[in-house]
């Protein structure tokens, strides 16, 4: 029974030295279950030498190539020809109020707020 223990589980101890990290990274890793642990006993922890390998990952994942249906922040759905005309109308009335504000205001934006921004935030550092 003892060989097992000395052939497929590790100490908190020896954990640690094999992933050449503090215990207390162990410990942190078992107490949030990203590394299973076992007790033996009634003080004993043990730690399967093949549960170590989980926490063992790449630093940088690896992408998959990327298709044209893949945009940033944005998820790939299908939709039926009644949905897809739907979606279209709504986007041309976004359109034509977009449209319809920009002639209210004589073609022109709206001016940037970053600089009254700045401003505000200079003269209430100036107050305190």
């Amino acid at each position: 029974m003892v060989s097992m223990l000395d052939d497929d589980f590790c100490t908190i101890p020896e954990a640690a030295k094999s992933l050449r990290v503090s215990m207390s990274t162990i410990w942190r890793w078992i107490d949030s279950g990203r590394l299973a642990a076992y007790r033996v006993g009634q003080r004993r922890i043990r730690i399967k030498k093949e549960d170590l390998a989980t926490v063992v990952r790449p630093f940088r994942e690896e992408k998959a190539p990327e298709t044209p249906e893949d945009r940033v922040g944005m998820e790939t759905v299908k939709m039926s020809p009644l949905d897809a005309k739907d979606q279209t109308a709504l986007i041309r009335k976004a359109r034509a109020l977009q449209d319809q504000v920009l002639a209210r205001r004589g073609g022109k934006l709206l001016p940037p707020s970053w600089e009254e921004i700045a401003q505000d935030r200079l003269e209430r550092a100036a107050r305190q």
